[in-house]
């Protein structure tokens, strides 16, 4: 799984956690006539970089191998969307998924997730779905480590930090 797949999937479980039912991608075809509010949970755009030179964060002790292994970090700035979609007639359905949504990306998310902002758009009837729809925007930032046991080995499973594997 990539780092953007893991964050978004880390925060999935998060937001379902709050009683949010969210799916992958809008499709008419896939979904049943919503009788509540849902959010469709997406990636808008993302940079990713180093947190140090060549991602080098220095050496730790692993307990397991009985000797210290090369850790390594990068970072993924992310902004993510929710769009709420409900029936008529359910728009505080929609107003209490947004007022959740942000607090769980104002509070502590995850050790390797820091949420910085959550943007609410307007509540307006969206003509192509048929329902109710509120955009929200939430930047957050997300922390990789990988750590490297042989030497010449290649770095290919950087894994966010603090989730276990």
């Amino acid at each position: 799984m990539n780092g953007m797949e893991q964050v978004k999937a880390a925060l999935s479980e998060k937001i379902a956690a709050a009683g949010i039912t969210t799916v992958d991608a809008w499709s008419r075809g896939r979904l049943p006539q919503l009788e509540k509010a849902v959010a469709v949970l997406g990636i808008r755009e993302s940079e990713s970089g180093s947190v140090a030179m060549w991602n080098y964060l220095g050496d730790v002790w692993d307990e397991t191998l009985g000797h210290p292994v090369e850790r390594y970090g990068r970072h993924l700035h992310l902004t993510l969307f929710a769009d709420f979609y409900a029936p008529k007639g359910c728009a505080d359905e929609i107003q209490t998924g947004c007022e959740t949504l942000e607090e769980i990306f104002l509070s502590p998310l995850a050790e390797g997730i820091q949420g910085n902002s959550v943007q609410r758009g307007e509540l307006h009837y969206d003509r192509t779905s048929g329902y109710l729809k509120c955009r929200c925007t939430v930047t957050c930032l997300a922390y990789f480590t990988a750590t490297r046991t042989e030497e010449g080995a290649l770095l290919t499973d950087f894994i966010l930090k603090g989730v276990l594997q």
